[in-house]
C-alpha cells in the first residue's frame, strides 16, 4: 500500500470518527419533562441524544433525574453502575445560587482556586443567557483516585430563585473522543432556550 493510500484510509476513517458526534440525533424535551415533574414549571426546553430516554425506576435522592439508552436501565437499576454508552443527568441545587445583582452564580469566583487545590483543572468555561435565564457551562479535568483525569461536563442553570440552580451533567460513551464529547456538549448547552 502507498503512502497515499494509507493517508486516504486514515483520512476517511477519521472522517467516520468525526461524523458519528456530529450526527447524533438530538430531540428537544421540556426542562419539566427532562426532571420527571419534580420542579415547578420553567418554561425552558433543551436538545438530549434522541436515543435517551428519562431512566425510571432508578433508586436515586429526591430532585435527581437520569436520562440514558432504554437497555442500560434495568442494568443500571440492578447493579447501580451508570453505563459506559453515556447519559445526561441532573438535579436541583439548593447549594449554588445566581446572584442577579452581580449577574454571577455563588460559586464563581472560588470555583478556579478550589478545583486546583483538589487537583482538578477547568479547562473551559462560558456564560450565556437563554431568556432570562443565566447558563455557566464548564468542562473540568477531574483527578480520579487513581491519578487518572476524567473530563467533566456540567452546567448550572439560574431558577431566578436566588438560592437555587439546576445542576446538568454530560456523561459520554466512553469510545466518545474529547472532541467528539464537547461537540455533543456544546449542543446541549447551545440549545437551552425559553419555550
Amino acid at each position: 500500500m502507498t503512502a497515499f493510500c494509507k493517508a486516504a484510509t486514515v483520512l476517511a476513517m477519521l472522517a467516520t470518527v468525526s461524523l458519528r458526534a456530529a450526527d447524533v440525533p438530538m430531540k428537544t424535551v421540556s426542562i419539566d419533562e427532562f426532571f420527571a415533574g419534580q420542579l415547578q414549571t420553567l418554561p425552558l426546553k433543551l436538545d438530549l441524544p434522541k436515543a435517551y430516554v428519562h431512566a425510571e425506576g432508578l433508586k436515586v435522592r429526591d430532585s435527581y433525574t437520569y436520562w440514558m439508552l432504554p437497555s442500560e436501565i434495568k442494568t443500571v437499576a440492578e447493579r447501580g453502575d451508570l453505563p459506559q454508552t453515556g447519559y445526561v443527568w441532573g438535579k436541583i441545587s439548593r447549594d449554588i445560587g445566581y446572584l442577579a445583582e452581580q449577574k454571577k452564580f455563588s460559586h464563581e469566583d472560588d470555583l478556579k482556586a478550589e478545583l486546583a487545590a483538589a487537583g482538578h483543572e477547568l479547562m473551559a468555561q462560558k456564560k450565556r443567557d437563554a431568556g432570562g435565564f443565566a447558563i455557566i457551562a464548564s468542562i473540568v479535568s477531574y483527578k480520579l483516585e487513581d491519578g487518572s483525569q476524567r473530563l467533566i461536563y456540567s452546567a448550572y442553570i439560574a431558577t431566578n430563585i436566588e438560592t437555587n440552580c439546576l445542576f446538568l451533567s454530560y456523561s459520554p460513551p466512553t469510545d466518545f473522543s474529547k472532541e467528539q464529547a464537547v461537540k455533543v456538549w456544546d449542543t446541549i448547552i447551545e440549545s437551552i432556550a425559553k419555550r
